[in-house]
């Protein structure tokens, strides 16, 4: 699939179809970045390649948007398995263990996540995706779980 950019902020596939990150998913990325947050990408795309080029193509900030995620997790498989290879990759085991984790995701199906203690956190509209308000409803859901860690 060729994609092609637009601007550091649009791709448009072979078809012509514009992609680009919702509204607060920029300022989020940034936020999580300055508080030293790591970020995992976790995807059941059967196109891996396609994917990393149109990470490298998006920008986030002045940087291609692949360059804030510390590990992919992409292929066929659940988001189990795709997070518990990056917490092993990352050498993250046990803040995995002890919930450290949180995945924000529109699958409801992904929810089975919250058995290996990652919280779940359902994006349950694909026409906003995730917005400010839902990433930090779902911040303070996790928060309140693992408020006897800190």
């Amino acid at each position: 699939m060729p994609l092609k950019a637009q601007t550091k902020r649009k791709v448009l596939d072979r078809y012509g179809t514009e992609i680009a990150f919702y509204k607060d998913v920029e300022s989020i990325f940034l936020e999580l970045e300055a508080q030293g947050v790591i970020i995992v990408g976790a995807s059941r795309t059967a196109t891996p390649r396609v994917a990393q080029e149109l990470l490298s193509l998006l920008h986030i900030g002045e940087k291609p948007a692949i360059k804030y995620f510390y590990s992919l997790q992409w292929g066929q498989g659940s988001k189990i398995k795709h997070i518990s290879k990056a917490a092993k990759e990352l050498g993250m085991v046990n803040e995995l263990k002890q919930g450290g984790f949180v995945l924000f995701d529109d699958e409801y199906r992904n929810s089975d996540v919250k058995s290996i203690n990652c919280t779940f956190v359902h994006l349950d509209d694909e026409s906003i995706g995730l917005t400010r308000r839902k990433f930090e409803k779902g911040i303070e859901s996790w928060k309140k779980k693992n408020a006897s860690r800190q």
